[in-house]
């Protein structure tokens, strides 16, 4: 499914076009809604990459591991 699918059948279903009550409608529905989260964190297109936030704060965490794994290993290896 597209992201022009998804936010169509988003809209429709918001707007009560969409019969819930129908066999697999919610199911599309949700799908739909998957589509568009996963557009909304990554990008809306697969080859994109992550949004800057995403990658500083991933950026961040492996910082924070070295500094907690350099600050380990010093403490360990100062002389007593």
């Amino acid at each position: 499914m597209t992201l022009d699918e998804a936010l169509r059948i988003e809209a429709n279903a918001r707007d009560g076009i969409l019969d819930e009550d129908l066999p697999g409608t919610r199911g599309v529905i949700d799908q739909a809604h998957r589509v568009h989260q996963t557009a909304y964190m990554w990008g809306s297109v697969r080859g994109e990459s992550a949004p800057p936030r995403i990658r500083w704060g991933i950026a961040m965490g492996v910082a924070m591991v070295l500094v907690t794994l350099g600050g380990f290993t010093l403490t360990f290896l100062a002389p007593h």
